[in-house]
């Protein structure tokens, strides 16, 4: 006898045990029994028939039994939709036995209809019909609210089942059935739930309604004549944007919405829009990072597939606020679609770059956060424009000496709380600096020759390490490039309104700042680092010189070690 024929021997011994316990009238260790069968059913390829008869009978009886606990009439609810998989005809005859015309059913009934349609989709919609035909007679017979809540569950199940039906028909193995008439019956439903219950619905009870709505508008919308009713109907669903409990599932039936109208290519009305953009820039405030994620998501969906120039017109209108809160949320907002490199986006670059300038000027600790943090995603993904994106940089390093100014300022109160968040702005820009590849696309026109400007004052002495690495990669990317020009590329061509730092200024300034080099100090063996390769640049002429009179400058900051 082979392990696998002791095991359904075993199963089939267990099976009928239970079977036994189930026949009693005692209910006290029927969820333990429930929850069992439940997981064996689900592991067990093959069933006897008699055996499923049996289980269906138990199941249907106990779901169905107002004096059962309402946890174990759930549980019996799962088993019944479980023993679908063995013999889905018979459970879907059990079900619908029960669910009859003009009769108000049982609410499990119900909801073991709706399991069935989404765990089953294939097998549920030759049944569909008729389910949506006897639900129509019965929403009038609906007064307890628990009831009604449980048809818009099962109007929620129904729509996601036929909306997997209308776009992926020719995956089900039948004829095509009239989506049609399905979807006709759908809109009779909702129709219904919106005119009479969701005026006067409990908060419970709009819950139920919002989880619907977003399955429900997006099926109807595959119907050139449902469309405007449709898309009518999405003001009503922001008008929801009030409960923080309710908020992320208002917003997840509208992400569906929104991918519905993209995939059968529907233009939302400009009034539209821009009611869902001010609906989600609120939403994006709130604590939540759940909520906020999938508020990003949404507004990429609208960057790629409507009019990102509408898009930006919006958050510029709206950052020109002083309100912190909204400045924050589209910083934010526009800090995720850099990120995820939206090809439509990148043509509107110069407009990302304005909009942040406008609040460059804001001294609000946390806006100046994510101004920076932007900044710094900007750089990353190419996202800076040799034209307009050098404020952009000068403010990373603006922000980095911001602490020491606004420090000296008086301040009543408060002293130390303002001294650790300007400590945050000056440590986010070092690090912005740090992360910076000046070689990415773009850059080197954003900061060659200027970001030597920074090289000379004092006050940006403690940004020097990650300043002299950025310098020293330009200056070997330029080396490259020298050899195939025929001019001289020293940097003090060419610099627009910026002004550099002299020769003499510079060289005197990466002497000074070398001298701790000996100490093992990295600022000061990234400035010998520099004076090693600098001559050329920082002026033709010096390049002779340098090979006789920097040894002997070096010498006795470098002691035995190797700077390069």
């Amino acid at each position: 006898m082979t392990p696998n024929t002791e095991e359904f021997i075993e199963m089939f011994g267990d099976i009928n045990l239970t079977l036994g316990m189930l026949n009693k009238e005692d209910i006290v260790n029927k969820e333990d029994i429930y929850s069992h069968l439940t997981s064996l059913i689900q592991n067990t390829d093959i069933l006897d028939d008699a055996i499923v008869q049996q289980l269906i009978y138990y199941a249907s009886k106990d779901m169905r039994d107002s004096n059962m606990l309402r946890e174990i009439r759930m549980l019996a609810g799962e088993v019944l939709v479980s023993l679908a998989a063995h013999d889905f005809n018979s459970v879907m005859y059990e079900v619908q036995s029960n669910f009859r015309i003009l009769e108000l059913p049982n609410e499990f009934v119900v909801l073991a209809l709706a399991e069935l349609a989404t765990s089953y989709v294939s097998q549920s919609i030759p049944f569909m019909m008729m389910t949506l035909l006897t639900m129509q007679t019965m929403l009038r017979l609906a007064e307890d609210e628990r009831m009604k809540g449980t048809f818009c569950i099962a109007l929620e199940k129904f729509s996601k089942a036929i909306y997997k039906y209308v776009n992926h028909w020719r995956d089900f193995p039948y004829p095509r059935l009239d989506a049609n008439r399905l979807s006709d019956k759908i809109f009779m439903l909702f129709r219904y739930i919106m005119e009479k219950w969701a005026p006067l619905a409990s908060p419970m009870q709009t819950l139920s309604i919002i989880k619907a709505h977003g399955p429900t508008v997006s099926l109807l919308l595959h119907r050139e004549d449902f469309c405007g009713y449709a898309l009518g109907q999405v003001p009503w669903l922001l008008s929801q944007y009030k409960d923080k409990e309710i908020d992320f599932h208002v917003t997840q039936s509208l992400k569906q919405i929104l991918t519905a109208t993209v995939l059968y290519d529907i233009g939302l009305p400009r009034s539209l829009r821009r009611s869902i953009f001010i609906n989600l820039l609120q939403q994006v405030r709130r604590p939540c990072c759940q909520l906020r994620f999938l508020i990003s998501t949404l507004f990429l969906e609208l960057a790629a597939h409507s009019n990102p120039g509408e898009l930006m017109e919006f958050f510029d209108e709206q950052i020109r606020s002083n309100n912190e809160a909204i400045r924050m949320g589209i910083l934010t907002l526009l800090r995720s679609a850099v990120n995820a490199e939206e090809p439509r986006l990148r043509d509107h670059i110069i407009s990302i770059e304005r909009t942040v300038k406008i609040v460059m000027g804001d001294l609000s600790t946390k806006v100046r956060n994510s101004v920076l943090l932007l900044i710094q995603t900007m750089c990353e993904k190419s996202y800076i424009e040799a034209r307009e994106g050098w404020p952009l940089i000068d403010y990373v390093f603006s922000q980095f000496t911001m602490l020491n100014r606004n420090l000296e300022k008086p301040v009543k109160t408060n002293f130390h709380e303002n001294e650790k968040e300007e400590e945050s702005v000056r440590e986010t820009s070092l690090e912005v600096l740090k992360t910076l590849d000046p070689l990415v696309i773009g850059m080197p026109q954003v900061l060659w020759p200027r970001i030597l400007t920074f090289v000379v004052p004092a006050e940006y002495t403690e940004a020097l390490e990650p300043l002299f690495s950025i310098i020293r990669i330009l200056i070997m990317a330029e080396e490259k490039k020298k050899h195939s020009a025929k001019e001289s590329t020293a940097l003090v061509i060419s610099t627009g309104a910026v002004k550099l730092p002299s020769p003499q200024q510079l060289l005197a300034r990466l002497l000074v700042i070398s001298m701790p080099a000996s100490l093992g100090e990295l600022r000061g063996a990234g400035a010998i680092g520099l004076l090693k390769i600098l001559p050329e640049i920082i002026h033709p002429k010096l390049v002779d010189l340098w090979k006789i009179r920097l040894p002997e400058l070096l010498q006795p900051l470098e002691g035995t070690r190797e700077w390069g």
